[in-house]
């Protein structure tokens, strides 16, 4: 996969809309990174690089299944939320 060096405005916004604090601490750990590090990743204040893509791919996932959750598209489940 090829990234671009920050995520973008809207999926920056999917991202933290679609995830609790809790799924983003738990995957943070489980990446063995800092939430810091991570919020700061979704936030667009850090660079996607080959050790912080991983993280990214596993929180699109986690947002993936949490829409499939209520039997929504990922836009639908955020749309519904904001």
């Amino acid at each position: 996969m090829v990234f671009e060096k920050q995520i973008s405005p809207g999926l920056r916004n999917i991202l933290k809309a679609c995830t609790t604090v809790q799924q983003r601490q738990d995957l943070a750990s489980q990446n063995e990174m800092s939430m810091h590090t991570l919020n700061a990743l979704i936030n667009g204040q850090r660079s996607v690089t080959d050790g912080t893509k991983q993280v990214l791919i596993d929180l699109v996932g986690l947002s993936l299944t949490n829409a499939k959750s209520f039997n929504l598209s990922l836009t639908k489940y955020y749309l519904q939320l904001i």
